[in-house]
């Protein structure tokens, strides 16, 4: 056994925060189902909002979320649909749903429902906002849970600036890496008792999760949204070079390193100055912290950042150069790794799209496989769990949808392999 080979998830979600999750198991080893209804899964149609494009066989926005799965399209309304279902649910491991607790209790395919009629199966949740409290029941989104709710849009810009630009799914994919811990977790307990468990996540929990230090500093007199001149920890702030890069160095620790810091760029004279060598000193009120910050934003302007990088290098201090999208799409450290993996798309030439960040050493990088039409596997999966032609044609337009569309060229069809991958 390499990885996660012979667990079966199945997944009933939408989007992405759910969604991806089934991706990461997928690349994990794991056998995927997701279940989707005639009309798809609605993140099918998302690509161009993303600034992306798609067409009925390439869709890279979808891909994102679900490499690596097998594709049925089941209806959950009819007494056949949800007949194979539970099929497919007696002989799973995990079962996965983004669907809100009207839904499922509607569909008896609540915790309580489930576990009565599958009780060794792990059943995961994920949802907008948790299980209690005034917003239970509300339709949550990574960009309304997460960034807006969850601090993030209204915090992080410059103090009296518009909120920050948000990209699309931020939220979801943390959320994404926090119901696989939990799924690996119960799956776990369900190995050694046999019994399944239920494990929940939420986007605003994972918000607050990711955004403790601000939290924190805040009930003692810290403020949000700030200029970087009030950075708290002026040797963990951004600063320019004279020829306008923009970079960051990151010493957390400043009473540890600030005669280190200070002396790597020149500053020698601020050493041993009792008003600005300590956090407290520089925090209580008076505006020391922002006349620190500007005395070293001084400094940096005066040389090109071709000189200010060999000392970062030479002092250890850590440091990085302030990247934006195209710089990462260029990161030799991100395809070194497999961190960016190239993908052949027919309509669309070559796009690069992120591997999971998880590595078994079992599995080494992860072999990816496209996303693939609604109901493309319906069929397949069908007879592999016992139904026969003629059932399949019988239940196919009511309790199951079955690809009838034109053949996938071969690229749609072909994994895709990192340099470490073992399994080719």
């Amino acid at each position: 056994m390499r990885g996660l080979e012979g667990i079966k998830v199945v997944e009933l979600t939408g989007y992405v925060a759910a969604p991806a999750c089934p991706r990461i198991l997928g690349e994990m080893g794991a056998t995927v189902y997701k279940i989707e209804p005639a009309s798809g899964d609605e993140y099918r149609t998302n690509g161009p909002a993303f600034g992306m494009q798609k067409t009925d066989i390439d869709d890279p926005a979808f891909d994102f979320a679900s490499l690596n799965k097998n594709f049925l399209s089941v209806n959950l309304k009819t007494e056949e649909g949800m007949a194979f279902l539970h099929t497919l649910l007696a002989d799973a491991d995990i079962m996965l749903t983004s669907f809100r607790d009207k839904a499922l209790k509607k569909l008896h395919l609540d915790w309580e429902s489930v576990h009565a009629r599958h009780p060794h199966l792990v059943w995961g949740q994920v949802r907008g906002y948790g299980e209690y409290g005034p917003e239970k029941d509300t339709k949550g989104f990574d960009a309304t849970a997460y960034g807006a709710r969850g601090g993030y849009l209204a915090s992080l810009s410059q103090a009296g600036d518009q909120p920050i630009n948000w990209p699309a799914a931020m939220g979801d994919w943390n959320t994404s890496l926090a119901i696989t811990a939990g799924l690996l977790g119960a799956l776990v307990r369900k190995d050694r008792t046999g019994v399944g468990d239920k494990v929940t996540v939420n986007l605003y929990h994972c918000a607050l999760w990711s955004l403790q230090m601000m939290l924190g500093g805040t009930q003692f007199g810290d403020t949000w949204p700030k200029s970087r001149y009030d950075a708290t920890c002026p040797t963990n702030n951004t600063y320019c070079s004279k020829d306008g890069i923009w970079f960051l160095i990151c010493f957390g620790s400043y009473d540890l390193f600030y005669e280190h810091t200070m002396r790597a760029i020149g500053l020698d004279r601020m050493v041993g100055d009792k008003r600005y060598d300590t956090a407290e000193a520089i925090n209580d009120g008076s505006g020391r912290n922002a006349e620190v910050v500007r005395i070293m934003e001084e400094q940096f302007l005066t040389r090109d950042w071709e000189y200010w990088e060999p000392v970062f290098k030479e002092k250890e201090i850590p440091y990085q150069r302030l990247f934006r999208p195209e710089d990462v799409l260029k990161d030799e450290e991100a395809y070194a790794n497999d961190i960016l993996r190239p993908l052949e798309y027919d309509a669309f030439g070559t796009k690069v799209l992120p591997t999971s960040p998880i590595r078994f050493d079992s599995l080494g990088d992860p072999v990816l496989r496209k996303s693939r039409p609604i109901g493309y596997d319906t069929a397949r999966i069908m007879r592999a769990y016992g139904y026969t032609d003629e059932d399949i044609e019988r239940l196919d337009g009511s309790a199951v949808i079955c690809y009838d569309g034109p053949e996938l060229p071969a690229s749609a069809l072909e994994p895709s392999f990192g340099p470490r991958s073992k399994d080719r």
